[in-house]
C-alpha cells in the first residue's frame, strides 16, 4: 500500500484497548494506581458461568475456567489487565511462554462488519485463537503473535449496563 492508501485505510479505524497479562492482578492494580496514577479499575471475574461460547483453538471449552480482568481508562484508551486463574485460555499459555507483559491490542469493529473483518484476517493467514461473549461484548483474538510479537483482538466494544455485583471497584470508593 502507498502512504496515502495507508492513511485512508486507517482514518476510520479505532484502537480501543491495550492489554497486559499478569500472574498477580491485585499487585498490578496497586502498582498501576500508585506509580502510574491509573484508575479507578472495574474488576471482573470471567468464568464458565459468565462467558458464553468460549472457544480456544476453534474448539468449545467444556471444562470450568476462570480469569480475572480489570479495566480502566487513560484518555479515550481502555487499559486491561488479565490474570488467568484456571482452565483453558490463551492467557496462561502466553505467560508460560513469554512471561507477564503486553498481550494484545484491540480494535473496535462494528457488529455488522465483524464477520467480514474476521474472515479477511483469516484469509490473510491469521486464524482466531480464542473467542467468547461477556454480556453484549464479544471478542476474537487473532494469531498475529508470530508476525507482530503480540496478539491482535477484534471486538465490538459496546457500552455495557451490567447488573449489580458484576464487578468491584479498585481502589474501593471509601479508600483514603
Amino acid at each position: 500500500m502507498t502512504n496515502d492508501e495507508l492513511r485512508r485505510h486507517n482514518a476510520g479505524r479505532k484502537i480501543f484497548q491495550i492489554a497486559w497479562v499478569t500472574r498477580d492482578l491485585d499487585r498490578n492494580l496497586r502498582d498501576w494506581v500508585e506509580h502510574l496514577k491509573v484508575g479507578p479499575w472495574r474488576v471482573y471475574t470471567f468464568s464458565d458461568e459468565t462467558v458464553k461460547g468460549l472457544k480456544v483453538g476453534g474448539k468449545p471449552v467444556t471444562e470450568p475456567f476462570k480469569f480475572r480482568i480489570a479495566i480502566s481508562w487513560i484518555g479515550d484508551m481502555e487499559v486491561e489487565l488479565i490474570e488467568p486463574v484456571y482452565g483453558p485460555m490463551i492467557y496462561q499459555e502466553f505467560i508460560d511462554r513469554r512471561g507477564e507483559g503486553l498481550h494484545h491490542i484491540k480494535e473496535k469493529i462494528a457488529d455488522e462488519d465483524m464477520a467480514a473483518v474476521v474472515g479477511d484476517w483469516e484469509a490473510r493467514g491469521f486464524p482466531v485463537t480464542q473467542t467468547g461473549q461477556f454480556f453484549k461484548d464479544f471478542h476474537f483474538y487473532l494469531d498475529t503473535e508470530p508476525k507482530l510479537d503480540f496478539v491482535y483482538e477484534l471486538g465490538n466494544c459496546p457500552v455495557q449496563d451490567l447488573p449489580p455485583g458484576a464487578f468491584t471497584i479498585y481502589p474501593p470508593e471509601d479508600a483514603a
